[in-house]
C-alpha cells in the first residue's frame, strides 16, 4: 500500500521527528503548525517537503556520544536528503543508550538555563538523569512501566481492582522500606490487592534503588508521571512536572538552530 503525505498550505520551514515514537510535526521556527498523521518515514517526508530540514531524534543510526555531555552543545549529523540526526548518548556504567528521550532533556535545559538537579523521565522505560551546569552527568534507567504492563497481563493479576489512593501510598512505603520483599508482596496481590498497590510497590522499589539520584535534589518529572510526583512529594522532594511533547519539540528546535 502506498501512503501519501499532503503538505499543508501554512508553510513549515522544518520538520521535527521523533522516530522512536513514530511521531512528527510540521514546524515554523519554534512554533508547531500541526502534527503529522498517518504512516510516514523520513524518506517520504523528504519527498513531500523537498528542501526542508528534517531534524530527528531516536534514529537507530544516530551517532553515539559518551557521557558526560552537554545536550545543547551536541551537533546534529547530516545523513543526507535533508535528514539530520540528533546524537544518542551512551553510558558504560550502568549500561545505557539514550536516543529519543534525549530531546526532552535538551528541551528542558533550553527552557531552564542554569538549572541543576535530577530529571525523571517517566514512561515504559523511566530514567533518572543527573544534570549539573547544563551537562548530563549520568543516567539510571528502570523498566518499571514495562513491568507494570507485563504483570497486569498475567492471569492472576489481570482483574485487579483500581484501588484507593492510600493503597498506592502503602505499597510505596512498603517497597521503599523493604525492597527485598517486593516479589513476596507481588505474589499476594492476586489474593488481596489492587492496581494502586501494584503501582506503589513498583515505583517504591524504583525510588529505593534511585535514592542516590533524588535524595537532596530538586526533581523535574517529564512525561506521564503523576504517580512519580506523588511518590516524590511523600519523601519531601521538591518536584515539578513538565509536558513531554513540549520539551521534545524544544530539544529538536535547539538542534535545528545548530544546522548551518
Amino acid at each position: 500500500m502506498t501512503h501519501h503525505i499532503t503538505p499543508p498550505t501554512s508553510g513549515p520551514d522544518w520538520i521535527a521527528l521523533d522516530t522512536a515514537n513514530a511521531r512528527g510535526w510540521a514546524m515554523s521556527g519554534p512554533r508547531t503548525l500541526h502534527p503529522l498523521t498517518g504512516d510516514f518515514s523520513p524518506e517520504m517526508l523528504a519527498k513531500a517537503w523537498p528542501g526542508l530540514p528534517l531534524v530527528a531524534c531516536g534514529l537507530p543510526d544516530a551517532p553515539l556520544v559518551q557521557l558526560p555531555a552537554k545536550p545543547l552543545d551536541l551537533q546534529p549529523e547530516n545523513l543526507g536528503n535533508g535528514l539530520y540526526a540528533m546524537p544518542a548518548l551512551s553510558q558504560t556504567t550502568p549500561p545505557d543508550r539514550m536516543g529519543g528521550p534525549l530531546s526532552a532533556i535538551a528541551g528542558f535545559i533550553a527552557h531552564n538555563p542554569g538549572w541543576d538537579g535530577v530529571i525523571c523521565l517517566a514512561g515504559p522505560v523511566s530514567r533518572w538523569v543527573l544534570i549539573s551546569a547544563e551537562e548530563i552527568v549520568s543516567t539510571q534507567p528502570f523498566l518499571t512501566g514495562q513491568l507494570m504492563d507485563a504483570l497486569t497481563s498475567l492471569p492472576a493479576l489481570s482483574a485487579l481492582p483500581e484501588g484507593a489512593p492510600e493503597a498506592f501510598t502503602n505499597g510505596l512505603n512498603d517497597a521503599m522500606s523493604r525492597p527485598e520483599r517486593l516479589a513476596a508482596w507481588l505474589s499476594a496481590l492476586g489474593v488481596s490487592g489492587s492496581l494502586s498497590r501494584l503501582q506503589g510497590l513498583l515505583i517504591g522499589a524504583e525510588l529505593a534503588a534511585a535514592r542516590p539520584y533524588w535524595l537532596g535534589q530538586q526533581v523535574a518529572v517529564i512525561g506521564p508521571g503523576a504517580a512519580y510526583v506523588t511518590a516524590l512529594k511523600t519523601q519531601g522532594v521538591p518536584v515539578i512536572r513538565t509536558d513531554e511533547v513540549a520539551m521534545t519539540l524544544a530539544g529538536l528546535h535547539a538542534m535545528r538552530k545548530r544546522i548551518g
